[in-house]
């Protein structure tokens, strides 16, 4: 059966999976576009193994969303942009996680105790304040935060280099704000807490 769909073209085989729920016509549109979407990935992550899982969960996320779709949309643009929020939150909890070697978390003297807390106390600060940003000036701001480049968030977010570059301008004078009087406390060397 699944043969007769290679014919079909996206948005025939779009409307099967959205309004009659076809798991044929579903497993052909991954078909056609998964290679792009995990060489894609692979550019953006790096990984052959992190690009596959988040490219499975692109699928998934239309599957489940299917019913929501727009039929105007373009099927791969859509599955695309599924994509790359799936990478930018990748991005993101890679970013949160820190190693700690054992012997230092087993063994803090006085000093890293408290250095340990004061760090810990404006690095939520830092994730609270990341939080009141608008959404996609966060994006821009971790993304550069990572090491890419303009041209790779512009393409990443789909927008200008311009517009990239006035996201991280707005998201540094805001985090300015929220954090001068902590900066202040931590160049003087007075505990936070």
């Amino acid at each position: 059966m699944s043969q007769s769909y290679r014919a079909f073209s996206d948005e025939a085989l779009v409307h099967l999976v959205c309004n009659q729920h076809d798991e044929v016509a579903f497993t052909e549109l991954y078909r056609r576009h998964v290679k792009s979407l995990v060489q894609n990935a692979i550019r953006k992550t790096g990984s052959k193994t992190v690009a596959e899982d988040l490219v499975q969960e692109t699928f998934v996320k239309f599957w489940l969303g299917r019913h929501k779709f727009e039929a105007r949309k373009n099927v791969g643009a859509y599955l695309n942009g599924i994509l790359k929020n799936s990478i930018i939150t990748h991005y993101h909890r890679e970013q949160r996680q820190q190693v700690v070697p054992l012997e230092e978390a087993e063994n803090p003297s006085a000093d890293d105790t408290q250095q340990h807390l004061d760090m810990n106390v404006l690095s939520e600060l830092y994730n609270q304040s990341l939080l009141k940003l608008p959404w996609k000036c966060r994006q821009a701001f971790e993304l550069s935060r990572q090491g890419h480049s303009l041209k790779e968030i512009a393409a990443a977010m789909d927008i200008s280099e311009k517009t990239v570059e006035a996201h991280i301008s707005k998201a540094l004078k805001i985090l300015r704000v929220e954090m001068k009087d902590y900066i202040a406390l931590a160049l003087l060397g007075i505990p936070f807490l």
